[in-house]
This record gives C-alpha cells, sequence and structure tokens, in this order.
C-alpha cells in the first residue's frame, strides 16, 4: 500500500469531465496545455551513487586550505631547516530530501464511458511534467542560494551587457575561467529582452551591429543557443524576477562539481487496484539531493 493521506478518497470520473465533452464530437486528443522550460539541472553533475546504496548522505571533499609556495635562506635552511605545511580538508554534504510525488485515482466509469483516449497515459504523462518542473525549481532554489560572488544591476530593473561581463570578472577573480565549456547565463523572458533590444546591440540599418552580431549569435552558438559576453542564454520563465544567474559547467574540467544532484529514486510509478470501487491508484514519485559544492563558480546579479 502507499504512504497517502486517507482523505484522498475520491477518484477522476466521467463526472468530473465537462458536460461538452459528452453529448458533442470532441477532438482526437486532449490538449496538454503548456509547461515550464527547465533548465536548471544543466549546472549540477547528476549521480545515481547512493539508488540500492545504504545512506541519504554523500560527503564531498574539499580541499579547504592548499600549499602555498615561500622561499627560504641558505643560512635559514642551516639553522631552522624546512617548515612543513599543513593542508586542511573540509566536506560538503548532499543529502537525500523528501519524496516529491504526484498522486492520482481515476475510475472505470471514465475509461468505459470516454474510451477514445487513453487517460492513463495522459495522467502519467502530466505527472511526470508537475514533478520534473519541481525538480527543476528546486534546483533553481539551491543554485541561488549558493553563490558566491554577486554584484547589482548598474541600472535598478534592467539588465545590460556590463552587468553580465562584471560579475564575470569577479568569478574570474576567484580563478573560475571557462575553459573548455561556456558558462551559463540564466535570464528570465523580460531580461532577455533587455539585452536585444539594448541600444549597445541595435541599429537602425540591420539588427545587430557588427561588433555584437556574433556575440549574440543565436544559430551561430553551440548546438544554435543564443551566446552572449561569452556564456550560452538559458531562458526560462521559472527564473526570478530581479535576479540573473551565471553558473560554470559542471564538472568544470579543472576543478570538479560546481554542484552536485544526487539521485535516490527515479522517476519510479507505482498502481495499487481498488477492485471493490472499480478504480486505480497511481503515484509517481521521486527522491533526490542538490547541493552547490563550490560557491565561486556561480554568480547573481541581482536587481535587474
Amino acid at each position: 500500500m502507499f504512504d497517502l493521506e486517507e482523505a484522498m478518497t475520491t477518484a477522476l470520473g466521467a463526472v468530473d469531465l465537462p458536460a461538452d465533452l459528452l453529448p458533442h464530437m470532441i477532438w482526437n486528443e486532449v490538449v496538454a496545455g503548456v509547461q515550464k522550460r527547465r533548465v536548471f539541472l544543466d549546472v549540477p553533475e547528476t549521480t545515481d551513487m547512493l539508488r540500492g546504496a545504504v545512506g541519504t548522505k554523500i560527503s564531498v571533499p574539499i580541499f579547504s586550505t592548499r600549499f602555498t609556495a615561500t622561499t627560504i635562506t641558505e643560512s635559514a635552511l642551516d639553522s631552522t631547516g624546512y617548515t612543513p605545511a599543513v593542508p586542511a580538508f573540509t566536506d560538503i554534504d548532499v543529502s537525500i530530501g523528501n519524496q516529491v510525488y504526484v498522486a492520482f485515482r481515476i475510475s472505470d466509469i471514465i475509461k468505459e464511458d470516454n474510451p477514445k483516449y487513453d487517460w492513463i497515459r495522459i495522467l502519467l504523462r502530466d505527472a511526470g511534467r508537475a514533478i520534473a518542473e519541481y525538480e527543476d525549481d528546486a534546483v533553481m532554489d539551491v543554485l541561488l542560494a549558493g553563490v558566491g560572488n554577486t554584484v547589482s544591476a548598474a541600472t535598478y530593473g534592467t539588465l545590460v551587457y556590463t552587468d553580465i561581463a562584471g560579475i564575470l570578472a569577479e568569478m574570474k577573480k576567484d580563478s573560475f575561467f571557462p575553459e573548455d565549456h561556456q558558462p551559463y547565463l540564466f535570464l528570465n523572458p523580460d531580461q532577455e529582452k533587455d539585452l536585444v533590444t539594448a541600444t549597445t546591440f541595435v541599429d537602425s540599418a540591420r539588427r545587430y551591429t557588427v561588433q555584437s552580431a556574433e556575440d549574440l549569435g543565436g544559430a551561430d552558438g553551440p548546438g544554435g543557443d543564443r551566446t552572449i559576453a561569452g556564456c550560452l542564454v538559458r531562458v526560462s520563465d521559472a527564473m526570478i524576477t530581479g535576479l540573473a544567474l551565471v553558473a560554470m559547467p559542471s564538472p568544470h574540467p579543472q576543478y570538479g562539481p560546481t554542484a552536485i544532484h544526487a539521485v535516490k529514486r527515479p522517476l519510479t510509478i507505482r498502481s495499487d487496484r481498488e477492485e471493490l470501487y472499480g478504480r486505480q491508484l497511481w503515484i509517481a514519485s521521486i527522491r533526490y539531493g542538490t547541493s552547490v559544492i563550490q560557491a565561486n563558480s556561480l554568480g547573481l546579479i541581482s536587481a535587474c
């Protein structure tokens, strides 16, 4: 059986459908409607090392105090000798959180009265969508909470090219350079509009100036992605208004993971038949945990 509240006793039945679906000719499929773009899982390194393993936590060792080179004179070497350095290590935990689920019941009657549709497939697909959106939003929250570098927009409420260049400069001061892969820039649609309509990039004769045509590349970027300030742009209606996030790819080719997304239970579908009531219970669920490992590989532009 399933860990559900006993109050969840009703099932989707024919009576729950709009009245027009019964006496009229209906379209050949249910229109699913829109869904949010899911882009934030591009950042963390995903691992399933906890699947089928004991425990709900991964400890990631961090070399927190690195060696520093120094000098010594010949006389000091004779009198005191070398001074050994002592490195230090810390760890960051990636812990599995609560299960994320969608549960629903569906009656035999709705399947009997409206056999044209594959109701189970339709509902399970939307359950998967809901879970995926929840997961992506949760990863976004972890990344935003874990940033190590922050700058404020030069003009409140407007994102400009120099804001992006500014946060990249702060990240490079902490030795995080793009290396073999461009960093990601996460924007909401209004911020994308700010950038592509800015006078820096637009003139009256052509869509883009010579200086910016390649930088705002569109199809010229890897895989057709738009690029700006050397970043691959990811636009999502889920991105919080007033914030723009820059994230180094994970794993970074030299420094390892920016963040880790640990999966304990992948998307799992379970069902149980309630024969007496003529209905089926379905549950879609996942379990995972996400942690930022290297905060300075993330940069945030605020008040934009």
